[in-house]
């Protein structure tokens, strides 16, 4: 993995720690994804892009609901949210 993938994938993966802690609000996490995936673009394969963006693109839906979730919308962020760390594990192979 080139060095500045890694940066922006570290930093992806921060993003998703600070939201998980709590530290982060949905709508920020929302931002910080969606500008941290465009980042990627010179850096990344399209097809893994597109993957990324889909799973940001889920997170932001849930995102202009907020702050009051249906159970089901947790459900989808939370899948989101695990798939989108689990393609970040996949690059870093």
């Amino acid at each position: 993995m080139n060095v500045c993938l890694r940066f922006i994938t570290d930093g992806i993966r921060d993003t998703l720690a600070h939201y998980r802690r709590d530290d982060l609000p949905l709508h920020r996490l929302s931002w910080e994804l969606h500008t941290r995936i465009d980042t990627l673009v010179p850096h990344a394969p399209a097809v893994w892009i597109d993957q990324l963006r889909d799973l940001q693109r889920r997170v932001a839906e849930v995102a202009q609901v907020a702050p009051t979730l249906t159970d089901s919308e947790h459900r989808t962020l939370d899948e989101s949210l695990t798939l989108l760390a689990d393609v970040l594990e996949l690059a870093r192979s």
